[in-house]
């Protein structure tokens, strides 16, 4: 393992932000929706649904929560495909941004995806993902999930938001 990240995952990781992830796939045309992020952490990019749990929430209650809000569908079938840990070099103290991500792939929900204030959905081929226009580290694992791969990782993040370790695995359990 790189030093480095072992060493952030050694100091912070009892301390991460517990967050959730979630794709909505469309096995039968072969897409997964993507959003642009609006507001907050990550404006301008594309990626999953998803947040910060609540006092007293489940991870599965936050992501059911987040998905409703950020681009309106109940959820009925989904799964949970990995686990990522993030660290930033420079984490300001009065805002954590070190963050465990639970990443689900939904396969069944009710409704249609909608814009909202904070999420823009669009639908992409699941063979043709825009990893230009997302987060540096999805490249490393979110095609490995489309494909039904269990993925634990966790990436050391520069104060440019780019990646300086990396550590991807496939496990088998979640």
């Amino acid at each position: 393992m790189p030093a480095e990240i072992y060493s952030y995952m050694q100091k912070y990781g009892k301390d991460l932000k517990e967050v959730t992830l979630c794709y909505l796939v469309d096995k039968n045309n072969k897409k997964v929706l993507v959003a642009m992020k609006k507001r907050g952490f990550g404006v301008g990019k594309l990626n999953g649904v998803g947040g910060k749990l609540k006092e007293g929430e489940t991870i599965e209650q936050a992501m059911l929560r987040e998905t409703k809000e950020e681009i309106t569908v109940d959820l009925k079938e989904y799964e949970k495909a990995a686990v990522i840990e993030f660290y930033f070099r420079n984490n300001p103290a009065d805002k954590n941004m070190n963050q465990r991500a639970h990443v689900f792939l939904a396969y069944d929900w009710e409704g249609e995806p909608q814009e909202t204030e904070e999420m823009n959905p669009l639908w992409v081929e699941s063979d043709k993902i825009p990893l230009d226009k997302m987060w540096e580290d999805d490249r490393y694992w979110l095609p490995g999930i489309l494909k039904g791969r269990k993925i634990k990782a966790a990436f050391l993040f520069d104060e440019n938001q780019k990646i300086t370790e990396r550590v991807v695995e496939e496990v088998d359990l979640l």
